[in-house]
């Protein structure tokens, strides 16, 4: 099969040389780089290499060196000479000269993608999704495969810098893509600050999630650390005995990996990645005693570029308040002293929290609207973009369901649709559901990316499962996060996890006491939390009341 192939070619190369073939340019490219694949999956590298770059040299002649297509046939001519550079020779001068080879050519692509996304914000929404689409794996799964194999200073700058364009992309609070240099970051941190960025590509020759530690302090460039893998985290996960182990040793795998790099250090400022947006890691314990959130003060950013802004103290006018919502029907579960926020019932504890909270900020001379009972609707909830917010307190039931169904839920605004909050008549709807989704008393997440929010400082949302979301490669985290991001929202405060609804109101009180006492976001979360932990001699010491809440963004 392969020698009628070969002499297929042969043919078509003798006629292509003579002027007679029929095949245009086009055609021709595509004959060539499918037999590259034929003579890739025959594990003839040096061929399928040699065919490939024939294709990209002509969609080169036709397109033009500067055009999508040429950087997409370097995207394939790249990956083939890594392979060559992996499997195909045991020269080590000739493994070397592909993987160089290899990087030369994505850097081709990177350096043409670059600029067409230098005007992504040029384009509306579709128009962004559809081509971030197509770039995408460029940014996040193959270079970081790249640098990984040899990390050169040059290369893993280069990576930093591709990832704070790819997190600028897809969920920044802008909504834009530009080009920034992690010299940015470096000279607006300290000597005692630590700048992690996480990644978790996909390893080329093993397919197994890779997780790493992109570092970065105000002395040295960015550099590369390997953290562990999915199969690591996995066994982890599955072989602890208590909630505690689990803990204990997700921190071992995080953060004892970066212990010699977190000495002098007492900022770290960290951005996640895949399935660490659904993990608290900022609150791991050290041991039975103490906790890394005690030890360092940890800031939680949907990208480290958040620390090139947001760094001034905020002035508060207005504020919109949630509570107390009527979502009829259901009764309250009341077992023993746990009250959860998972379910639907009347959260009692909510009308006082959010009373309380007005009092402290009305004290503050900020104008507060309480939105209770019937009147915390979607309706109004919907009439909220554009008016002139500082502060947005949601004390209500939110719900996070990970869509893994990839063939039924394809798209981001199918996952962004399984993480909602409800507001009063919410039980009505997801009872008897409705055709009229404008006014269901479900707010989702796709909903409130087509919200404006720029006005609004702090979100907080004190309610079950409100950080939760669908991880993917291409898009961070999809859920209510990405949501407020997206439309423009500042700092989140958020739940990991479900919350108890007495305990939840002792700690949101206690949060506004600290901030309007003039203290930071990230000191007043820590000093409720501390708080917390000590009322009715340390009746919520347990982790499970104070450490699913984590912040977002919150550097001022």
């Amino acid at each position: 099969m392969l020698r009628l192939m070969c002499l297929i070619f042969l043919v078509c190369t003798f006629m292509f040389a003579n002027g007679q073939s029929s095949m245009g340019g086009i055609e021709r490219a595509d004959y060539l780089s499918n037999f590259a694949k034929k003579y890739l999956e025959e594990g003839n590298y040096n061929k399928a290499v040699d065919y490939e770059q024939q294709s990209m040299n002509i969609i080169g002649t036709i397109y033009g060196e500067n055009s999508i297509e040429y950087a997409s046939s370097a995207i394939i001519l790249s990956h083939y000479m890594y392979l060559r550079g992996c499997y195909g020779s045991s020269n080590k001068e000739l493994a070397d000269n592909s993987f160089g080879m290899a990087i030369k050519n994505l850097k081709i692509a990177m350096t043409f993608y670059n600029a067409v996304l230098y005007g992504f914000e040029k384009l509306n929404p579709k128009e962004k999704y559809l081509l971030w689409q197509k770039v995408c794996p460029l940014y996040d799964r193959l270079f970081p495969c790249y640098v990984a194999k040899f990390p050169t200073d040059s290369l893993v700058a280069d990576l930093y810098n591709s990832v704070l364009f790819s997190k600028g992309a897809t969920w920044r609070h802008k909504g834009d893509a530009k080009k920034t240099d992690w010299r940015e970051i470096q000279r607006a941190i300290n000597p005692n600050d630590l700048v992690i960025e996480f990644i978790s590509p996909v390893d080329l020759d093993e397919e197994n999630i890779i997780f790493y530690a992109l570092l970065l302090t105000s002395s040295k460039p960015p550099r590369m650390l390997k953290l562990f893998d999915i199969i690591q985290l996995n066994k982890v996960l599955g072989n602890a005995e208590s909630k505690f182990e689990k803990d204990l040793e997700i921190g071992k795998l995080i953060w004892g990996n970066l212990k010699k790099e977190l000495n002098g250090i007492d900022n770290v400022y960290f951005s996640a990645s895949h399935v660490f947006h659904n993990i608290p890691f900022e609150y791991s314990p050290i041991d039975i005693n103490s906790y890394y959130s005690e030890k360092f003060n940890m800031y939680r950013l949907s990208s480290t570029l958040e620390l090139t802004s947001h760094r001034n103290r905020p002035q508060y006018n207005t504020a919109v308040l949630y509570g107390g919502l009527e979502y009829d029907s259901y009764t309250r579960n009341n077992v023993g002293r746990f009250v959860s926020r998972a379910g639907l019932e009347r959260l009692y504890n909510t009308d006082v929290e959010v009373d309380e909270i007005s009092k402290i900020l009305r004290n503050r001379n900020i104008k507060c609207t309480l939105l209770k009972g019937a009147e915390g609707t979607e309706s109004s909830f919907r009439n909220l973009p554009g008016k002139s917010i500082d502060i947005l307190h949601l004390s209500t039931h939110g719900r996070s369901e990970r869509v893994v169904d990839s063939v039924k839920y394809s798209t981001e605004d199918n996952a962004l649709l399984h993480s909602y909050l409800a507001l009063s008549g919410a039980n009505k709807s997801l009872m008897y559901p409705s055709t009229d989704k404008k006014d269901d008393g479900i707010i989702t997440a796709l909903d409130i990316t087509q919200m404006n929010f720029n006005s609004i400082d702090v979100v907080c949302m004190s309610a079950c499962e409100s950080a939760l979301g669908t991880y993917s490669d291409d898009d961070g985290i999809l859920g209510l996060q990405k949501g407020f991001k997206v439309a423009g929202a500042n700092t989140l405060l958020m739940s990991l996890g479900k919350v108890d609804d007495e305990a939840t109101r002792i700690l949101m009180v206690e949060f506004y006491r600290n901030l309007m006492d003039g203290k930071t976001k990230l000191q007043s979360l820590r000093n409720a939390q501390k708080y917390l932990r000590n009322v009715e001699n340390g009746k919520y010491d347990d982790p499970k009341y104070w450490a699913s809440f984590i912040m977002l963004d919150g550097i001022n």
